[in-house]
């Protein structure tokens, strides 16, 4: 032992000791006392010195009871400070036992309390650290109005522009035991924005008031900071603990290269879920966009602005510039020009009118599109394995182009099909929620059964994911949402029979809303047939480039771009300037970024419309939400959280488990014979978890943006389908 850790105990006042006392007050303390030197206002304590540790009982009793007559008669809060704890690499918070609101009388068997934590055999990770000896903190008791916990940056997404302040009214203890998910508040400069208030402990000025103060915190001692604070009923803050952040994600930047708006949430974001490839994104993606753009000029007229998305941090995200004033100023003469021609497609973009573009859009889709698509495939399929090498990437560029024309008929249908689902939603809403209750989901369910796959399935847009082979699936009961979609009607005709206006008007909307249902799930399905015969294109390149050793290995050409890879068929040496496996190696720190929802910003009219959209088919706000999205298949379920990113994890989703998962595609659908419920980062009412989930009878939300990030294995919360929320389900002592 060295000669500090062999000192007498002794008794010392918080405001005398600083970290240079480390060694002997513990991490805790000579934090508090570090704080106080710098006027944050902590309640008035002493801390007995880790010699305490060799004291005998009644010797502790004896200084404990001396130490503290300077403070007041109690009651008290007793704290540990152990030698190697809140420190900037590992804070150990929590590793030892805290005991509050402790009287006098009761002081020693508290300290005795948090003595005898230290030596509990859990702690050998804190012992491992150097942290064998212990120090006790005694201080005056505030008694809050409200307590909680500030993080000077967020520690979902690593933003140190932003402080979370968690409350809970009363003891903040009922936030660390788990009795409460406590209210959560998002601090942007001096915009307190409220993520969710079960409790209403603080209001909007008291959170700016408590991030200030943790930032001040965290501006003196350089590094963010994790502060434990309490207001007490006369309304002042007091700061209870503070210590470095530890494990926070990388600080980075989120800015968007080009001006104007991209999101993550539209078209062909909801099918992307993690950083793209530089072969998908610069080659499949870029095609299918182009012809997407292309069809919709000589449509409707529409001239989207480009770029059609940007790449931030390796994640990609969709342009919605097209709902800007001047984009939308360059594409009226020409939708003019189309309105008089072609008045059926212009008639898509409108909710009054959408119902009159269906039939044109169908027809379009279902006698050219489908079979052009299909039977290109199967041609292309017949001939990838044989093509010489030159002529591969024009089998890829054929097929990447009707995917995008298939893309497109995707888009219009899908489109029709929301805005359509918003009509119903908001007739719904306006003539029979009061009376019936729950949402109009119901009506929008069990039309086809899921069909056992007779094909490979997609894990991903980004064709880096190979095909899955089909898995067995136990059948849904169907038949039971067969039940529930026709007792939902009859229960809404017998609702309306009184107005035959309104009964005439419903059946109409629910006429057309319940045609384009099992059109999406059937379009949504056979998009990717292109994509395993793709593949097979790209890695026959990709053999040719490994074996001339343009490449080390086949699959390293993911993550080459598409000039890259033509350039080395083209014989063009690729090294020293293409670094693939420091591609590779970003990609994998880029997934565990936690991505916004979007980047760059519109004009806040538009914003306000754009974010308005949830409501629209159903979406309710709700103060209890852990995270909330898109309502897309109705019910609720509670049950335990698995977060499942990829299918090398398929097999941990257990039956009854809540699936949390970045989206689904096709080859996710057995998971849904296993899941309560599904809750998703990207999708619409349109993506492949809503029309599955729908089909099989599990409540479905989609579209949270960080459900994967906020909602951890393990946790229980209720999903609630038909509102879009998913709330703790929490186990009350």
């Amino acid at each position: 032992m060295n000669a500090t850790a062999t000192r007498p105990a002794t008794v010392r006042s918080l405001a005398d000791v600083r970290m240079a006392d480390l060694a002997e007050v513990g991490g805790k303390a000579a934090n508090l006392g570090e704080l106080i030197a710098a006027g944050v206002r902590v309640p008035e304590g002493v801390v007995l010195t880790a010699g305490i540790t060799d004291m005998a009982a009644e010797d502790r009793e004896s200084l404990i009871r001396a130490g503290v007559a300077e403070i007041g008669p109690g009651p008290f809060a007793v704290r540990s400070s152990g030698i190697a704890e809140d420190g900037a690499d590992r804070s150990f918070a929590g590793m030892y036992e805290s005991v509050l609101d402790v009287s006098a009388d009761d002081l020693p068997a508290a300290v005795e309390g948090c003595l005898a934590s230290a030596r509990d055999g859990r702690l050998a990770e804190y012992e491992s650290a150097g942290g064998g000896r212990m120090a006790v903190i005694v201080q005056r008791m505030v008694a809050p109005a409200a307590a909680g916990v500030a993080l000077t940056a967020d520690p979902i997404n690593g933003d140190r522009g932003s402080c979370v302040v968690t409350a809970a009214r009363g003891l903040g203890e009922r936030l660390v035991s788990g009795m409460a998910m406590g209210d959560e508040w998002a601090v942007r400069g001096t915009v307190a924005t409220a993520r969710r208030q079960p409790e209403h402990a603080i209001d909007r000025r008291q959170a700016r008031q408590v991030a200030g103060e943790a930032r001040r915190i965290a501006d003196a001692r350089g590094t963010p900071q994790d502060i434990e604070w309490a207001i007490d009923g006369e309304g002042t803050l007091w700061i209870v603990q503070a210590r470095p952040m530890t494990a926070l994600p990388p600080d980075v930047s989120w800015k968007s290269p080009a001006p104007g708006a991209y999101t993550r949430m539209f078209r062909f974001g909801e099918w992307i879920g993690e950083p793209v490839t530089p072969l998908f994104e610069s080659w499949l993606l870029t095609a299918m966009e182009d012809r997407m753009h292309a069809l919709f000029r000589e449509l409707i007229g529409q001239i989207a602005p480009r770029p059609y998305h940007v790449v931030v941090n390796g994640w990609y995200f969709y342009s919605i510039n097209f709902i800007s004033g001047g984009a939308f100023r360059r594409s009226l003469p020409g939708m003019l020009v189309k309105a008089v021609r072609h008045p059926r497609h212009i008639a898509g973009i409108f909710p009054p009118t959408v119902r009159y573009s269906v039939p044109v859009t169908e027809r379009m889709w279902r006698d050219d599109i489908q079979p052009r698509y299909r039977a290109a495939v199967a041609d292309a399929g017949a001939r990838v394995d044989a093509l010489p090498f030159a002529e591969l990437p024009s089998l890829i560029d054929e097929l990447a182009e009707l995917a995008g024309e298939y893309f497109t008929s995707i888009a219009a249908l899908s489109g029709a099909a929301y805005k359509l689902e918003m009509n119903l939603a908001q007739f719904y809403r306006r003539h029979l929620a009061r009376s019936l209750g729950d949402s109009h989901l119901p009506l929008l369910s069990g039309f086809a059964a899921p069909a056992d796959r007779k094909r490979d399935a997609i894990v991903s847009l980004d064709w880096w994911h190979a095909p899955v082979s089909p898995e067995a699936a136990a059948a849904p009961n169907h038949d039971r949402v067969v039940e529930a979609r026709e007792a939902a009607e009859a229960a809404a005709f017998a609702a309306l029979a009184s107005s035959r206006r309104r009964l005439r008007a419903f059946r109409r909307l629910l006429a057309d809303a319940q045609h384009i249902v099992p059109i999406r799930e059937e379009q949504t399905e056979e998009l990717t047939i292109a994509w395993p015969v793709m593949r097979r294109a790209v890695l026959r390149i990709g053999d040719a480039l490994a074996k001339r050793g343009a490449i080390a290995e086949l699959d390293d050409v993911f993550f080459l771009t598409r000039a890259e890879a033509l350039a080395a068929l083209d014989g063009a040496q690729l090294a020293p300037i293409v670094d693939i496996p420091g591609r590779r190696s970003l990609r994998a720190e880029q997934a565990r970024l936690v991505a916004p929802r979007q980047v760059g910003r519109v004009n806040p009219m538009l914003q306000r419309l754009w974010d308005s959209f949830p409501q629209l088919i159903g979406a309710v706000p709700s103060d209890d939400a852990l995270v909330s999205g898109v309502p897309a298949s109705p019910g609720r379920a509670t049950g335990l959280v698995r977060v499942i990113r990829g299918p090398e994890e398929f097999h941990l989703l257990q039956s009854g488990e809540i699936l949390v998962a970045p989206l689904t595609a096709p080859a996710w659908t057995p998971l849904f014979t296993r899941a309560a419920a599904v809750v998703t980062d990207v999708g619409s009412a349109a993506a492949h978890a809503s029309i599955i989930a729908r089909e099989y009878g599990i409540p479905a939300v989609v579209g949270c943006g960080d459900a994967t990030a906020r909602l951890q294995t393990g946790m229980r919360v209720t999903v609630d389908g038909s509102t879009g929320n998913i709330e703790p389900a929490l186990v009350r002592g």
